[in-house]
């Protein structure tokens, strides 16, 4: 598949979930892309992959508004390295690995190349540091599925040029994306809320007080049916924060402290009941079943996202 003319092309290594999704998000931006994965027995499995995401947002999200860039997929490292003007790196989330791939990076280092790696929360500095990039590289953290949560957390490290950070935050401007530049902590700052409020449901559920069904139950039918219109911040501004105060006084002190994962996150590891892809985890999963519960999801946020372009709309025009 030959990219179109005119235009240096973007590079995205690991043909994984984020990859793929990554692939079609630069494409339907305009780009060419030259996605690398190591195993060339998986191309077939990617393109139908490729095909498949590229269909649904076509149908869900219309066509793109720019012509839509061609994706090659590749098994040549260097093509990457000698060609690409933004180069987003998507492999799994192992520190030690992803300085591996980014030290193969050399040719780029000559040129003004836009580094990026799509971690969800390792530290950009030591991963710079240890691949020899550190006035090159940025983070950049997609929230799954990457073509449909429009925030990216971008951050930079300890020696990454701002210059580096603006490009990424333009570039992510051209994808529809909204940049949000977090500090490089672990986690960042979706992560850190996100696991903050997972370490409490595993401990609830640990102790005995509730199911994995409850715990959802909650969750879905009641505080995040008004998190699209209210963040934390603004419900803490509408309630009171002499309430959030009080509360937070009684309450804090039996909510979970532990530091390492618990108990039950552990004993379901231990019986290879890793989640979904395994066919249980807190709940039994066919392929049929994972497969609607990813389309559900897909839909959900299609249909928040939608709702909330609307009452921007309307708040405009007001």
């Amino acid at each position: 598949m030959e990219l179109k003319p005119g235009q240096l092309p973007v590079g995205i290594l690991g043909a994984g979930q984020i990859g793929i999704a990554s692939a079609i998000l630069a494409s339907r931006g305009g780009e060419n892309v030259i996605l690398w994965t190591r195993n060339e027995n998986k191309i077939p499995q990617i393109n139908l992959a490729l095909q498949e995401l590229s269909a649904f947002c076509k149908e869900q999200l219309g066509p793109p508004e720019h012509s839509a860039g061609r994706i090659d997929i590749t098994t040549d490292f260097s093509r990457v390295d000698d060609s690409c003007r933004i180069i987003l790196e998507c492999i799994a989330e192992n520190l030690a690995e992803k300085i591996d791939l980014l030290r193969r990076l050399t040719a780029c280092r000559e040129r003004d190349v836009l580094i990026l790696s799509a971690t969800s929360a390792l530290s950009i500095s030591k991963m710079a540091a240890g691949a020899g990039l550190e006035k090159m590289l940025v983070g950049a953290h997609f929230w799954n599925p990457p073509y449909l949560i429009p925030v990216v957390e971008i951050i930079a490290g300890e020696k990454t040029p701002e210059g580096m950070v603006q490009r990424a935050c333009t570039w992510m401007k051209k994808l529809d994306r909204i940049p949000v530049v977090c500090p490089d902590i672990p986690g960042f700052i979706g992560n850190r809320l996100m696991h903050a409020m997972w370490r409490e449901a595993l401990a609830l559920v640990d102790a005995g007080h509730c199911s994995a069904a409850d715990i959802d139950r909650i969750v879905k039918y009641t505080f995040a049916l008004r998190l699209p219109a209210l963040g934390p911040m603004e419900n803490m501004d509408l309630v009171g924060l002499g309430l959030v105060n009080s509360v937070e006084d009684y309450l804090f002190p039996d909510l979970a402290v532990n530091s390492s994962p618990s108990g039950i996150l552990k004993e379901k590891l231990s019986n290879g009941k890793s989640g979904m892809r395994a066919g249980e985890g807190f709940y039994s999963w066919t392929p049929a079943s994972a497969k609607a519960m990813i389309k559900c999801r897909d839909l959900t946020i299609l249909h928040q996202l939608k709702w909330m372009e609307e009452i921007s709309r309307e708040g405009t025009e007001k």
